[in-house]
């Protein structure tokens, strides 16, 4: 794929998977608590544990101050504390709360299951195929960011 019809059909299918896998996960939303970006926000409080409203906003592509509202609602929701740092009490460190590791296990649960119907129209080997590709460009990714 070298030519740039090549890159503008793959962009192209992208935004169109992109958007239309984003309607079928967000389907039926309505009964859980937690949005699509709340629990992405709170997958990333799960990794790492103590992290800042600065540390959120970046991998979600926020504001800080757009962080601090989505913060304030999972406060609200009792899906996360906020703690002072024991070195530096200007600093305010992020934990999950037990409420939240259930709704993140129940919305990740709820997620997979509508992936699995919307990959399950494509053969299974297709479906290892887009995998590893996807392993594939993570790791050049990932080596590339790394040095």
């Amino acid at each position: 794929m070298n030519n740039t019809s090549d890159f503008e059909q793959l962009f192209n299918t992208m935004l169109q998977l992109g958007k239309l896998v984003s309607q079928q996960t967000q389907e039926s939303h309505d009964e859980r608590t937690a949005t699509i970006l709340q629990f992405s926000a709170l997958n990333f409080i799960k990794e790492q544990p103590s992290a800042t409203v600065s540390d959120l906003a970046m991998p979600l592509l926020l504001s800080k101050s757009s962080a601090t509202q989505l913060v304030e609602r999972l406060v609200k929701l009792g899906l996360v504390e906020r703690a002072n740092d024991p070195d530096d009490r200007r600093i305010i460190r992020l934990s999950i709360t037990s409420n939240g590791e259930k709704e993140f296990s129940t919305l990740r649960n709820i997620m997979l299951e509508k992936m699995k119907r919307i990959f399950s129209k494509l053969p299974a080997k297709d479906t290892r195929e887009l995998i590893r590709i996807h392993m594939n460009l993570i790791e050049a990714l990932k080596k590339e960011q790394n040095g």
